[in-house]
């Protein structure tokens, strides 16, 4: 009886401990790191996330240009588009 009331926990606790030792070795003896493995490169990441804004925005304002040109409107420059988010923050 003291015996059954034992063992479950020791079990739990070694079973347990094999999971986070595994790991542990699995994290050791693995070639590269986290960062390898996972493909993260902060500072590239960071260059290509720019990249990709900046043609964003350049389809977005070709798209925009586009629209106004088919209802007779002017085209719109990044700067006039910058200078109205600049008024539209100093609103708020």
């Amino acid at each position: 009886m003291v015996l059954a009331d034992i063992s479950l926990p020791v079990v739990g606790l070694l079973f347990g401990g094999g999971i986070i030792a595994f790991f542990f070795l699995l994290g050791r003896f693995s070639g590269g790191n986290g960062a390898d493995l996972v493909d993260w490169d902060p500072s590239g990441r960071a260059e290509q996330r720019r990249i990709l804004d900046n043609e964003d925005t350049e389809q977005m304002l070709a798209t925009t240009n586009r629209r106004r040109r088919a209802q007779g409107l002017p085209e719109l420059t990044e700067h006039e588009v910058l200078q109205g988010l600049q008024h539209r923050r100093d609103q708020l």
